[in-house]
This record gives C-alpha cells, structure tokens and sequence, in this order.
C-alpha cells in the first residue's frame, strides 16, 4: 500500500500534467503566463518538497537523485517510484528522470533538453510535463530509484 506522502506526491506530479518545460526549472513560475516550469529533476525535486520531504531543488539533479535515492528492482517497483535514463554512449550518467505512475505508464517534464529555454521553445519541441505509455520509451533505461518518503 502507498504511504500517504508518496500518494500525495503521485497526485501533485499528476497535477502538473502539460506544464511547460523549461531547462533547469525547478517549479517557479514564468513571470508571463504564471505557470510553474519545470525540468525532469524539477518537477521531482519541487513536487517531493511540496509534500514535505527534503527541499533537494538546488541540489539534485538526475545524477544527483539516482545517487542519493534507493535502488528499487523492477518487481518491486511502486507508483511513485522514479525512472532513470542514460546519457547516450555512456551508461553510468543519468540524464533524464521520469515518474511511474503504474501500468509502466511513466509522467514526467520531458522533451525539450538545453534547447528548451523559453515558453515559446517548449512549445515548438512539445516539452511539457506529460504521460508516456511504458517505461521503455527511450531506449537508454538505466534502472529505478526510491525516493525517501517519511510516511
């Protein structure tokens, strides 16, 4: 059974659904439209504080999360749990994380890269916080963490 953090930062990561990317966003909010921005470790690391865990924002990024959170194998893998995937050529650096809701459907802020720095270059490479329909949507998996929910 999911603990109540965890189901509560399932809901808010859902919540986002369709808020622009931004490369290095971690969740504040364009001084234009007002919609919260966020990057793949962004919408992690601000959702995970929402909901009272660490404020890992300035600190965490995908490497940094598949560092310092908890290997999980795929059997026991959770809605909640987080997904990794690799830099191209280089198996041992993360570079994207996304969020498994269930099913293997995974959400996260995706799509954009470096190249993703206003709201008008989101738009034009579709980078927004979105569902993909399983885990091996990209061809780079590197495995799945836990994050360190309290309750």
């Amino acid at each position: 059974m999911p603990s109540s953090q965890r189901a509560a930062f399932l809901a808010l990561v859902l919540q986002q659904m369709h808020s622009p990317y931004r490369w290095n966003a971690k969740g504040t909010r364009d001084a234009t439209t007002g919609q919260r921005v966020f990057d793949c470790s962004g919408l992690v690391t601000w959702t995970l504080h929402q909901v009272g865990g660490p404020d890992w924002r300035a600190t965490h990024n995908t490497d940094r999360l598949w560092a310092a959170c908890a290997p999980v194998d795929f059997a026991a893998l959770l809605p909640g749990d987080l997904v990794l995937y690799h830099r191209a050529g280089a198996p041992a650096d993360a570079e994207h994380v996304m969020v498994h809701v269930g099913g293997g459907v995974v959400v996260g802020a995706s799509g954009g890269g470096r190249a993703t720095l206003t709201l008008a270059d989101a738009a034009a490479h579709d980078a927004r916080v979105k569902a993909l329909p399983h885990l091996g949507y990209r061809p780079d998996l590197m495995g799945f963490r836990r994050l360190p929910f309290a309750s």
